[in-house]
């Protein structure tokens, strides 16, 4: 008898909810046929409700939530963080140091064009053993941002600043320590970015971040 063969359909993927608050940048990338095709969950913020997160496995917190949506639903965020096994991603500009347990936040000048000069704007990758380094590379990465972070103990940097901080602040970076889940935490805005039809590299971000939050376990 021979054996099946595997298809993406008969591999159980994790159910990814795309948390936005409908904005037409976050309209267009879930219109993306690639997106689509991740089969991600639409979670329209301003109507969350505890319920709405229970047949989801992963989260991505779509990047640019209006202040006051997204203060609304920091406490669901949180509270799924707290599901052993799930993992977030919460992109730029929500102001994650606000609402985000043990995490502070300090914004940055953006130079917006530094992906196309190649001028250095001290950003630079770390720890290329870890795990998601599977899914990013460094187009994917580099290309500008908003916020940096201070690594929360136990936490790693992925994409840190060099400014003479000792330790650097992180643009990116994956904590498995916080809580329960996983959550990999952004200074840049790929859902923005992509959504408005440029910045080949935040496209890149997306596609590679949605690969890792649907490669979560499921229940």
């Amino acid at each position: 008898m021979s054996t099946p063969i595997e298809t993406p359909r008969s591999r159980e993927r994790a159910r990814v909810g795309f948390l936005h608050p409908g904005s037409f940048y976050h309209l267009a990338d879930l219109a993306d046929p690639a997106v689509a095709a991740r089969d991600v969950v639409d979670l329209y913020a301003p109507e969350l409700t505890p319920s709405a997160l229970d047949n989801t496995d992963a989260l991505f917190v779509a990047c640019r939530q209006h202040p006051a949506i997204m203060e609304r639903n920091a406490p669901l965020v949180v509270d799924f963080l707290r599901r052993p096994g799930a993992r977030v991603v919460i992109g730029g500009e929500n102001g994650a140091g606000r609402w985000l347990p043990g995490v502070r936040e300090e914004e940055r000048e953006t130079n917006f064009w530094a992906w196309r000069t190649g001028e250095d704007t001290t950003r630079r990758s770390l720890n290329p053993d870890h795990h998601l380094w599977d899914y990013l590379n460094e187009d994917s990465v580099h290309w500008h941002h908003h916020n940096a972070y201070d690594v929360p103990p136990g936490a790693t940097p992925l994409v840190v600043l060099e400014e003479g901080n000792t330790p650097p602040k992180a643009i990116i970076y994956h904590d498995a320590v916080s809580f329960p889940a996983e959550v990999v935490v952004l200074g840049t805005d790929p859902t923005y970015h992509h959504g408005c039809g440029f910045m080949p590299g935040a496209t890149q971000l997306l596609y590679r971040l949605l690969d890792w939050l649907g490669s979560a376990p499921t229940r």
